[in-house]
Protein backbone atom coordinates (compact mmCIF):
# COMPACT_ATOMS: atom_id res chain seq x y z
CA UNK A 1 0.00 0.00 0.00
CA UNK A 2 2.71 2.42 0.48
CA UNK A 3 4.54 1.46 -2.07
CA UNK A 4 1.29 2.54 -4.59
CA UNK A 5 0.68 5.80 -2.56
CA UNK A 6 4.59 6.56 -3.13
CA UNK A 7 4.65 5.89 -6.97
CA UNK A 8 1.48 7.60 -6.98
CA UNK A 9 2.75 10.52 -5.35
CA UNK A 10 5.94 10.41 -7.33
CA UNK A 11 3.55 10.26 -10.37
CA UNK A 12 1.95 13.32 -9.59
CA UNK A 13 5.05 15.58 -8.95
CA UNK A 14 6.46 14.51 -12.05
CA UNK A 15 3.11 15.54 -13.65
CA UNK A 16 3.15 18.83 -11.97
CA UNK A 17 6.74 19.93 -13.20
CA UNK A 18 6.17 18.57 -16.90
CA UNK A 19 3.07 20.92 -17.15
CA UNK A 20 5.05 23.67 -14.84
CA UNK A 21 8.24 23.37 -17.33
CA UNK A 22 5.95 23.38 -20.70
CA UNK A 23 4.07 26.43 -19.91
CA UNK A 24 4.80 28.57 -22.94
CA UNK A 25 3.57 31.97 -20.32
CA UNK A 26 6.77 34.31 -19.69
CA UNK A 27 7.00 35.77 -16.27
CA UNK A 28 4.61 38.22 -15.44
CA UNK A 29 4.81 41.35 -16.64
CA UNK A 30 4.26 44.82 -14.56
CA UNK A 31 3.20 48.57 -16.19
CA UNK A 32 2.64 51.45 -14.64
CA UNK A 33 0.62 54.16 -15.67
CA UNK A 34 2.15 57.07 -14.46
CA UNK A 35 2.03 60.90 -15.43
CA UNK A 36 -0.34 60.40 -18.34
CA UNK A 37 1.40 57.66 -19.59
CA UNK A 38 2.05 53.59 -20.52
CA UNK A 39 5.10 52.67 -19.33
CA UNK A 40 7.02 50.84 -21.16
CA UNK A 41 4.89 52.11 -23.85
CA UNK A 42 5.84 48.76 -26.03
CA UNK A 43 6.27 45.76 -25.15
CA UNK A 44 6.59 42.12 -26.08
CA UNK A 45 5.19 39.34 -24.21
CA UNK A 46 4.84 35.51 -24.76
CA UNK A 47 1.29 34.10 -25.27
CA UNK A 48 -0.14 33.34 -21.51
CA UNK A 49 1.61 36.20 -19.53
CA UNK A 50 -0.41 37.68 -16.85
CA UNK A 51 0.23 41.76 -17.69
CA UNK A 52 -0.29 44.01 -14.40
CA UNK A 53 -0.89 47.60 -14.75
CA UNK A 54 -0.61 49.79 -12.08
CA UNK A 55 -2.20 53.64 -11.59
CA UNK A 56 0.12 55.75 -10.40
CA UNK A 57 -1.33 58.61 -10.91
CA UNK A 58 -3.85 60.69 -8.94
CA UNK A 59 -6.81 60.28 -11.42
CA UNK A 60 -8.45 57.31 -12.99
CA UNK A 61 -7.20 55.43 -16.60
CA UNK A 62 -8.32 52.87 -18.41
CA UNK A 63 -6.52 49.78 -20.63
CA UNK A 64 -8.36 49.60 -23.49
CA UNK A 65 -7.76 47.69 -26.90
CA UNK A 66 -8.00 48.93 -30.35
CA UNK A 67 -7.71 52.18 -31.92
CA UNK A 68 -8.19 55.65 -29.87
CA UNK A 69 -10.96 58.18 -30.96
CA UNK A 70 -9.58 61.39 -31.87
CA UNK A 71 -9.18 63.84 -29.43
CA UNK A 72 -10.14 67.22 -29.85
CA UNK A 73 -8.04 70.84 -29.32
CA UNK A 74 -9.56 72.43 -26.13
CA UNK A 75 -12.63 74.75 -27.05
CA UNK A 76 -12.99 78.35 -26.58
CA UNK A 77 -14.23 79.85 -23.39
CA UNK A 78 -18.13 79.33 -23.10
CA UNK A 79 -18.59 76.51 -25.51
CA UNK A 80 -20.20 72.97 -24.78
CA UNK A 81 -17.80 70.61 -23.77
CA UNK A 82 -17.15 67.46 -26.10
CA UNK A 83 -18.41 64.48 -25.44
CA UNK A 84 -16.42 62.00 -23.04
CA UNK A 85 -15.17 59.02 -25.08
CA UNK A 86 -17.48 56.18 -23.86
CA UNK A 87 -15.83 53.87 -21.23
CA UNK A 88 -16.61 50.61 -23.48
CA UNK A 89 -15.27 51.81 -26.28
CA UNK A 90 -12.11 50.07 -28.37
CA UNK A 91 -12.53 46.56 -29.94
CA UNK A 92 -13.60 44.71 -26.81
CA UNK A 93 -10.60 42.71 -26.65
CA UNK A 94 -9.34 44.23 -23.41
CA UNK A 95 -11.35 46.90 -21.55
CA UNK A 96 -10.44 47.00 -17.51
CA UNK A 97 -12.86 49.62 -16.87
CA UNK A 98 -11.94 52.50 -14.53
CA UNK A 99 -8.55 51.66 -12.80
CA UNK A 100 -8.81 53.91 -9.94
CA UNK A 101 -5.04 55.76 -8.52
CA UNK A 102 -3.27 53.54 -6.63
CA UNK A 103 -5.53 50.26 -8.21
CA UNK A 104 -4.23 48.00 -10.64
CA UNK A 105 -5.43 45.96 -13.43
CA UNK A 106 -4.34 42.23 -14.54
CA UNK A 107 -4.88 40.31 -18.00
CA UNK A 108 -4.14 37.10 -19.26
CA UNK A 109 -2.92 37.27 -23.00
CA UNK A 110 -4.05 33.75 -24.60
CA UNK A 111 -4.20 35.42 -27.86
CA UNK A 112 -1.25 36.06 -30.32
CA UNK A 113 -0.84 39.08 -32.37
CA UNK A 114 -0.07 43.20 -31.64
CA UNK A 115 -2.57 45.15 -28.90
CA UNK A 116 -3.17 48.37 -29.56
CA UNK A 117 -4.13 49.93 -26.41
CA UNK A 118 -5.11 53.44 -25.17
CA UNK A 119 -6.95 55.34 -21.84
CA UNK A 120 -10.70 55.67 -22.31
CA UNK A 121 -10.67 58.53 -20.41
CA UNK A 122 -7.39 60.62 -21.82
CA UNK A 123 -7.02 58.94 -25.37
CA UNK A 124 -4.11 60.25 -26.31
CA UNK A 125 -2.26 57.88 -23.90
CA UNK A 126 -1.39 55.15 -26.31
CA UNK A 127 0.86 52.11 -26.14
CA UNK A 128 1.39 48.69 -28.15
CA UNK A 129 1.58 45.21 -26.28
CA UNK A 130 2.94 42.35 -29.01
CA UNK A 131 1.99 39.14 -27.98
CA UNK A 132 4.42 35.84 -29.23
Amino acid sequence: MRLVIRVLGASLLGAIAIFACASPAGPPKAMTIKGFAFTPATIEVTKGTVVTWKNEDTVPHTVTTGIAPPTFPPLPSGASPTPFPSLSSGDGKVNSGRIEPTQSFSFTFNETGTFNYFCAVHPAMKATLTVR
